[in-house]
């Protein structure tokens, strides 16, 4: 499947980032790469360019998620990660993350429920952007949830990133 997301590379997660220093076992977490088109662009504006533009059927698919995790306990509020502007500041909201760190280089955007805390960043290093994503699974549930959306979560977060290149956004 690698030469359908060929821009894209897979890293190892950093383990000395700010986001690591948020990791609390059990936890996933997993890290994008690309090359910025637009290297001007603010982690903001980077996080604006790709999650302003989900597909509709992933928003479709997220709002399925809300009606059978609902049962469960989780959040299910929002189901947009679509930031409402390209310049974000601490504490606002980005679809249902809201920005807990921002820096030159990096923003971080978190959600929390009782069954885990999903943390997401925009990361530019070096011409390119880092998506990376963190998952504290707090209970046996939050486990099996994150578990099971593994696939999913693998082939969504590659095509709306792909997405978002193919558009020339980054």
């Amino acid at each position: 499947m690698s030469h359908l997301f060929s821009k894209i590379k897979t890293l190892q997660p950093s383990v000395d980032d700010r986001l690591s220093n948020k990791a609390v076992s059990p936890f996933f977490r997993d890290a994008l790469q690309t090359q910025l088109s637009h290297t001007h662009l603010s982690p903001s504006q980077l996080q604006y360019a790709i999650f302003n533009y989900l597909p509709g059927w992933v928003n479709g698919l997220m709002k399925l998620r809300n009606k059978l995790v609902k049962v469960f306990g989780f959040e299910v509020g929002q189901t947009s990660l679509a930031p409402p502007s390209d310049e974000l500041n601490l504490g606002d909201q980005a679809g249902f993350l809201t920005v807990i760190e921002k820096s030159g280089d990096e923003i971080i955007s978190y959600a929390d429920d009782k069954h885990m805390t999903f943390y997401l960043s925009v990361k530019k290093q070096n011409g390119s952007v880092i998506i990376s994503s963190l998952v504290n699974q707090k209970t046996w549930v939050g486990r099996i949830y994150v578990n099971s959306i593994l696939p999913f979560h693998y082939f969504i977060a590659r095509i709306v990133l792909n997405n978002a290149i193919k558009a020339k956004r980054i």
